[in-house]
C-alpha cells in the first residue's frame, strides 16, 4: 500500500497491519495433491454452480503489501456479475474508501475530496493506492475457482478442496475453508502472492441471495 494510504492509519494500526502482512508472507506448508478424476469432477461442479450465482457479498479482513509498504483493514465486497462494490475500512480511525467498478468504468471515493474515476479499475488502484491487484481474476479466485482466459494449475488438499491455484504468475493458497457452506464449500482464508506483491483475504461471512449467510466460527490460522 502506498504511503498515501498508510497515512490514514495511526501507529498502532500500522503495527497491526504489519503483523497481518508478515503472516500473509510467511511460508505455509500445505499438503498439496495433484488433481485426479474425482477432485477435478467435484471442482467442475463447484465452478458450474458458482457460475449460476453471479450475485454475492463477502465481508472480512484484508491485508495488502508491495514488499515494502502495506496496510490492512476490514472489507465489504459486493459482486453482481461484472460489477464490483468494494469498501475498505481502516482500523482504529474508521476511515474508509470505496471502489465501484462495472462495464462503464471505475470510481474510487474516500481518499480525495472528489471521487477519482477511470476506465480500468486495476489501473485506478495502481495509480491512486500503489496496489497491484488482479481484480478481474481475483473475482474468481476468491471463490476458489480459476479465472477464464488463461492456463491454470490447481492442486488439492486431503479434503479434496482446492489448496493452491497457480495462474497468470500468481500463486493463490486456500489455507482454510467454510467446508459446510451451502450451496458449495467456500474459501475462508486466501493468500495470493506474486513477488513482491501479496494479498491476504480472510472472509468472515459469505452471503448469496436466497441462501443462509455463511459465517466463520473461528479466527484464521
Amino acid at each position: 500500500m502506498s504511503g498515501r494510504v498508510m497515512s490514514m492509519l495511526p501507529r498502532s494500526a500500522a503495527l497491526l497491519a504489519a503483523g497481518l502482512l508478515l503472516a500473509a508472507c510467511a511460508p505455509a506448508t500445505l499438503p498439496l495433491r495433484p488433481g485426479n478424476a474425482v477432485t477435478e469432477a467435484a471442482q467442475a461442479r463447484r465452478a458450474q454452480m458458482l457460475a449460476r450465482l453471479p450475485v454475492w457479498l463477502a465481508s472480512g479482513r484484508i491485508g495488502v503489501s508491495d514488499g515494502s509498504h502495506g496496510g490492512s483493514g476490514g472489507f465489504d465486497w459486493s459482486q453482481d456479475g461484472a460489477s464490483i462494490d468494494f469498501t475498505l475500512r481502516a482500523p482504529i480511525t474508521g476511515r474508509s474508501f470505496r471502489l465501484t467498478s462495472g462495464p462503464d468504468g471505475a470510481c474510487l471515493s474516500g481518499l480525495k475530496p472528489q471521487p477519482v474515476c477511470a476506465f480500468d479499475a486495476a489501473g485506478l488502484l495502481r495509480a491512486e493506492l500503489g496496489w497491484e491487484l488482479p481484480l478481474a481474476e481475483l473475482r474468481d479466485w476468491v471463490l476458489g475457482v480459476a479465472a477464464a482466459g488463461s492456463p491454470a494449475q490447481m492442486a488439492y488438499g486431503p479434503d479434496g478442496l482446492p489448496a493452491q491455484l497457480t495462474q497468470d504468475g500468481w500463486v493463490v493458497q486456500y489455507r482454510s475453508w467454510h467446508a459446510q457452506a451451502r450451496p458449495v464449500a467456500l474459501p475462508a482464508l486466501i493468500v495470493a502472492q506474486r513477488k513482491p506483491y501479496s494479498v491476504r483475504l480472510y472472509v468472515e461471512q459469505w452471503r448469496f441471495p436466497g441462501q443462509p449467510a455463511v459465517a466463520a466460527s473461528t479466527a484464521p490460522r
